[in-house]
């Protein structure tokens, strides 16, 4: 019975008996053949099948929040018992993430990692959404993770930099004056709120934040590619603009590192995966600070 209920976890969580047998590495017809006996075994359906994949009926859902974190222990215990052979390096993690934080603060701290990480992208809530319905092992977020069902490990924080671009002078100016220098000039963000930014103007400069925004866009890429063009000011978390610091494309206007509040990262996870190795690996490189 345990296989069986790893398949149907797996057909839930998948969304069709094709995902579920790529994720279990079987055939259609084997996941097919152990779903029909399941269902033969509980007396009734527990999936509807669509065009699409199939969805879970009533029975199917009481069925899951049964057996699915049994199932995830189950499978926890057969890594861990395999921690030490190389066949533990072939089964990939699912890290979902923002791109600009893998690229900037995962991938550097990943050398030597032999494990296959199998990367996706998206906004917080959803990606927690998948790691909660099994499609992802962990996600790398800047908001508090909630749910029973969820944990999390806190990861190194992020300062923050205020940067722009390398042709500007330094603002020759007390702290005072920085905040009427900065609003004199023009500022690139990655949104119209700017809730940092606006908290850092009123609580540690004493002024609200007036400057006109030239470019908005939701990728920090992007930000901090504008301020190397000449087109504003901004103050990004480190990991997004640490290349181009070191390379002179943008230049650090004001130390403001230690008057801001770090950035905080989280790791979070199915409560379930509490004692998988490999998280705790990757959180452990994750957690070293910038």
């Amino acid at each position: 019975m345990a296989e069986a209920f790893r398949v149907f976890v797996a057909i839930y969580r998948a969304g069709s008996v094709s995902g579920a047998a790529r994720e279990r590495h079987l055939t259609q017809p084997a996941v097919s053949a152990q779903l029909a006996a399941l269902e033969t075994r509980v007396g009734e359906a527990l999936f509807i099948r669509t065009p699409r994949g199939v969805t879970p009926t009533e029975r199917g859902k009481l069925l899951y929040a049964a057996v699915a974190d049994a199932v995830d222990r189950l499978d926890n215990v057969a890594r861990g018992l395999r921690v030490s052979r190389p066949i533990l390096a072939e089964t990939p993690l699912r890290l979902g993430s923002t791109p600009e934080f893998l690229h900037g603060h995962v991938l550097p701290r990943l050398k030597g990692w032999e494990q296959p990480l199998h990367l996706s992208f998206g906004e917080a809530r959803g990606l927690l959404e998948r790691v909660e319905a099994g499609t992802l092992d962990a996600a790398l977020v800047s908001v508090a993770v909630q749910g029973r069902a969820l944990s999390e490990r806190a990861l190194a924080g992020v300062p923050y930099v205020l940067i722009g671009p390398p042709d500007w002078p330094a603002p020759d100016v007390p702290r005072g004056g920085l905040a009427g220098w900065l609003n004199a000039r023009p500022w690139v963000s990655s949104s119209v709120e700017l809730p940092v930014t606006r908290r850092f103007f009123l609580g540690v400069l004493g002024e609200r934040f007036a400057a006109r925004q030239t470019v908005v866009a939701p990728d920090l890429r992007a930000v901090v590619g504008a301020a190397e063009v000449g087109l504003g000011a901004t103050l990004v978390p480190l990991f997004a603009v640490r290349d181009a610091l070191e390379r002179g494309r943008v230049r650090e206007l004001w130390n403001v590192r230690p008057l801001i509040a770090p950035e905080r990262w989280r790791m979070a996870y199915r409560v379930a995966d509490e004692d998988r190795a490999d998280l705790r690996a990757l959180a452990g490189r994750l957690g070293q600070a910038e």
